[in-house]
C-alpha cells in the first residue's frame, strides 16, 4: 500500500510539473500589450518651402517671366499665414492672402491638368494657393495704377483683366537649384473646384 501511495504522488507531482511548463510557454508566446512609439522620419522627397519664409528675392527664368513682369521679390505680410505680397519688376504687385495647400499632383480644374502641369513644376511637391486681395497694374503712361475691372493700361499677371487667384511652389530642380512657379487665373471659383478657373500664365524663376 505505501508503495501505491508513492507512486501515486510521483504521479501528481510530474502532472503538476507539466502544466506549470504549459503555462509558462503560453505566458511566453502570448503577446504584451505595450505603446510602441517610432521617431517621425519622413522627410520630403523634394526639398520644398513655403513662398517667402526662406527666400524672397527670384530672377525671372522663363520668357513669360522676362517678357511680361521681370524679376520678383516675395515677401511675407506679419507672421506666417498671413498676406503675401508679390513684387515684380515691372511694378506689378499683387497682395494676397493663402487659402490652401494642396499636392502638386492634385487636379487643378484647367483642362483636367493637375497644378504641376499648369506651373512646369513638380508633382511630388505642394502648392500654395491664394486668393489676391490687390493688385498693382503697370502702365506705359504713369507708372503703376490700383488694377480695377474696368481699365486702360499694360495691366497685371492676367494682363488687361483682373487676377483673382493665384498658384505657387517653391523647391529644388532636378540640377540642384531653388526655383520657384506661380500661376495667375481670372475666374471667379477659387482653385481647385468644379469651374475652369482660368488660367492667365504661369511664370518660372531661379533663386537670386
Amino acid at each position: 500500500m505505501r508503495i501505491l501511495l508513492l507512486a501515486a504522488a510521483a504521479g501528481l507531482g510530474l502532472l503538476a510539473a507539466a502544466c506549470d511548463r504549459q503555462n509558462d510557454g503560453e505566458q511566453t508566446q502570448r503577446p504584451r500589450g505595450s505603446a510602441i512609439v517610432e521617431p517621425e522620419t519622413r522627410v520630403d522627397v523634394v526639398p520644398q518651402e513655403e513662398p517667402a519664409v526662406a527666400r524672397s528675392q527670384w530672377r525671372a527664368a522663363s520668357d513669360a517671366a522676362r517678357r511680361a513682369v521681370g524679376n520678383l521679390r516675395v515677401s511675407l505680410e506679419g507672421t506666417r499665414g498671413g498676406p503675401v505680397t508679390f513684387a515684380f519688376a515691372t511694378g506689378v504687385t499683387v497682395r494676397a492672402q493663402p487659402y490652401n495647400l494642396v499636392p502638386a499632383d492634385s487636379r487643378s480644374g484647367v483642362g483636367g491638368q493637375s497644378f504641376a502641369a499648369v506651373l512646369g513644376g513638380d508633382p511630388r511637391v505642394n502648392v500654395y494657393l491664394y486668393r489676391v486681395l490687390e493688385e498693382t497694374c503697370a502702365t506705359a503712361r504713369v507708372g503703376t495704377v490700383a488694377c480695377t475691372d474696368d481699365r486702360s493700361n499694360q495691366g497685371g499677371l492676367c494682363g488687361e483683366e483682373r487676377t483673382r487667384y493665384m498658384a505657387a511652389s517653391e523647391f529644388v530642380d532636378g540640377s540642384g537649384r531653388w526655383v520657384f512657379k506661380v500661376a495667375a487665373f481670372r475666374g471667379g471659383e477659387a482653385p481647385p473646384s468644379g469651374e475652369d478657373p482660368l488660367l492667365c500664365s504661369s511664370y518660372a524663376y531661379v533663386a537670386d
